[in-house]
């Protein structure tokens, strides 16, 4: 799926309208987005960013013809008082630079008004994760004698124990469970369409078991594996609430009990344990080393712990010393 099906769609649309309307010219870049096969997620990005960008843009009476350096500019200082954060604000640059990038190739306009624009100094802060106590505590919090509380606990058990995000988690099938529990390996299918397969453990394969049979008893026909009590797919919103409310329930503070701490929460836990950063990047379905060395720069602290506790010169080299300076 290419160029035809979004000419076919363009050629429904008036240039002028496209040049001149901000609506036209987000479905039409949106449409291209889907044809692309572009994730769910960065699609629904994209359109929540440029709809906040466009809304600005129409107070500003500028049109994806006419937005330029300093409506972008006037933007991010509007984003800053309102105090949205820098990461965010930079996710925002990189969604119009692409939109920007495709207003060209539609001839809408012949610049790109992002092109050298600066990005906004990101603080390197490590993500918040869990610690072992309150995984504990999370893991605790669900009621598996009820179906939501088994559901919540395998899924919560799940990012834990694969990192998967939770779009790759959500578009799983009881058919993918029922050959993890016989391959001990769990398949996705992530960013870029890219296929990958990640191992789950003993302990995982148990709940998962538990929450197969409990979910036979629901009257649903979809092949989701991650359903509601009513036997509906599990959406997105739904699982992030589901997890908020189990952090709740089990009195986390200092931690914002998300899909993306759990992820991260796995990462920490595999680098502080000494795991290879080239198994953790296809474990996280990341397609360079780049991005796993980023997040170990991340946990630098915690490297440096788990090195003392687990370099062979502080557990044996040390002893070793001590007794040569004796002789």
């Amino acid at each position: 799926m290419g160029a035809l099906p979004v000419q076919a769609f363009a050629e429904q649309t008036d240039a002028d309208a496209l040049a001149n309307n901000w609506d036209a010219a987000i479905s039409l870049f949106l449409f291209a987005c889907r044809a692309k096969n572009l994730s769910p997620q960065t699609v629904h990005s994209y359109a929540d960013r440029l709809q906040q960008f466009a809304k600005f843009a129409k107070a500003c009476q500028e049109t994806p013809a006419s937005f330029n350096f300093w409506t972008v500019a006037a933007f991010v200082t509007f984003q800053q008082q309102r105090g949205v954060k820098a990461p965010t604000t930079n996710g925002y640059l990189r969604t119009l630079s692409v939109f920007a990038n495709f207003l060209i190739r539609e001839g809408v306009r012949k610049d790109n008004p992002l092109k050298g624009f600066p990005k906004v100094k990101e603080g390197h802060y490590p993500p918040r994760t869990l610690t072992d106590d309150q995984i504990a505590a999370l893991l605790s919090a669900c009621d598996d004698a009820t179906f939501l509380g088994l559901r919540d606990l395998a899924f919560i058990s799940l990012l834990l124990d694969t990192g998967l995000r939770l779009g790759e988690a959500l578009q799983l099938t009881v058919d993918d469970a029922f050959n993890a529990l016989q391959t001990g390996m769990v398949t996705v299918v992530g960013k870029g369409n890219r296929q990958r397969s990640v191992p789950i453990g003993p302990t995982m394969m148990r709940v998962l078991q538990r929450y197969l049979i409990a979910r036979r008893k629901l009257p649903t026909r979809v092949a989701h594996l991650w359903v509601t009590e009513k036997g509906t797919p599990l959406t997105a919103q739904g699982a992030r609430l589901a997890i908020r409310r189990i952090g709740k329930k089990a009195g986390i503070d200092g931690v914002r009990v998300s899909p993306h701490s759990l992820r991260f929460t796995f990462v920490r836990k595999w680098l502080q344990s000494g795991g290879d950063s080239i198994v953790l990047q296809r474990l996280l379905g990341h397609t360079t080393i780049a991005m796993t060395s980023y997040y170990a720069r991340l946990f630098a602290s915690d490297l440096q712990t788990a090195h003392a506790r687990f370099s062979p010169m502080e557990t044996l080299g040390a002893l070793i010393l001590q007794r040569r300076r004796k002789r």
